[in-house]
């Protein structure tokens, strides 16, 4: 009973930090901006959070701490994913290695600070893992009242949002728009609409999704090792909106699918058919990037994005 509810209880959880996140770059990609620089946002917006987590003063009340928290990883994301608009949409950077670059910065930054941050005179060069462990309390509840097995309540504001961003995304003014900066940015641009604006705030869209995504991803743990980034869930979020084809609804069942894979690499010790196999641990650990691999070889050619995607506007050649 207690595996079967841990199961589902972290495959909720990774399946709603993906959805987010892949949704997020929906907003992106729609509006014709790659985007690349998911793991990058995951990683800054959950770097933040983190910091806050570990400074925060004991006498601060759980709510307004949490509050805190939630405001910091979407900030911290937001201002990292204009980075990513100023370079690609002002300056008409290739967005190709500008997201590559953000995705290797966020990792370095944060190691680099942390280690500073946690050096005693015990640990001169400090680590880069922080610890949590009151916010692991205050984000995660046990599910059911029973106890070792626990519910992140983050995932219930992810829930909400999912169709809010349908309903954004195809029921409004705005959501047209969006589309319309992505697959033909002149006829927007000829109808009033100010491309740049529009993908600007896409981008940021995206940014703030990351962040609420990575802190969800660090708090189902009560610390966190930062040095490996946000574990490549933003490099999966990205494969799971190619995979779901742009559309909010397979979106979510890609997410469904990689997470399977992703909650067997965690919980297999606690199954003896799989814990009785011998196999390496580093084989379960690969299992959900090499699916993910896999599909996307498979599926990726019948994936066709928004027209203008990764493609700077120039209103002078309009």
């Amino acid at each position: 009973m207690i595996v079967a509810l841990s199961t589902i209880s972290f495959l909720l959880a990774y399946v709603s930090a993906l959805t987010i996140t892949a949704l997020g770059g929906m907003f992106s990609e729609k509006s014709g901006t790659m985007a690349l620089a998911l793991e990058g946002c995951m990683t800054f917006g959950a770097f933040i959070a983190g910091i806050v987590m570990y400074s925060l003063p004991v006498g601060v009340p759980d709510g307004l701490g949490a509050l805190i928290v939630i405001v910091a990883a979407l900030v911290g994301a937001g201002l990292y994913s204009l980075l990513l608009a100023v370079a690609c949409i002002l300056f008409k950077a290739n967005q190709t290695l500008v997201g590559t670059a953000l995705n290797i910065l966020s990792t370095a930054l944060a190691v680099v600070i942390i280690k500073q941050l946690t050096r005693t005179e015990a640990l001169p060069v400090g680590n880069s893992r922080l610890n949590f462990t009151r916010f692991y309390e205050i984000f995660n509840v046990d599910m059911f009242g029973i106890q070792g097995v626990k519910f992140n309540w983050l995932i219930l504001i992810v829930l909400a949002l999912v169709p809010i961003v349908y309903f954004v995304l195809y029921k409004t003014q705005y959501g047209l728009r969006l589309s319309s900066c992505g697959e033909n940015p002149s006829s927007a641009d000829s109808l009033g609409i100010n491309v740049k604006k529009t993908r600007f705030v896409g981008v940021l869209l995206s940014g703030l999704f990351a962040g609420l995504g990575g802190l969800l991803l660090i708090t189902m743990n009560a610390e966190w090792e930062f040095a490996n980034g946000a574990s490549g869930f933003g490099f999966l979020a990205l494969a799971v909106l190619i995979f779901g084809q742009w559309k909010p609804l397979f979106v979510f069942l890609g997410a469904f699918i990689f997470s399977s894979f992703k909650t067997i690499s965690v919980i297999y010790p606690s199954i003896d058919f799989l814990s009785n196999l011998g196999i390496s641990s580093y084989f379960y650990l690969a299992l959900p990037y090499v699916v993910c691999l896999i599909v996307l070889v498979f599926t990726s050619k019948k994936n066709v994005g928004p027209k203008a995607l990764g493609t700077p506007y120039d209103k002078e050649k309009r």
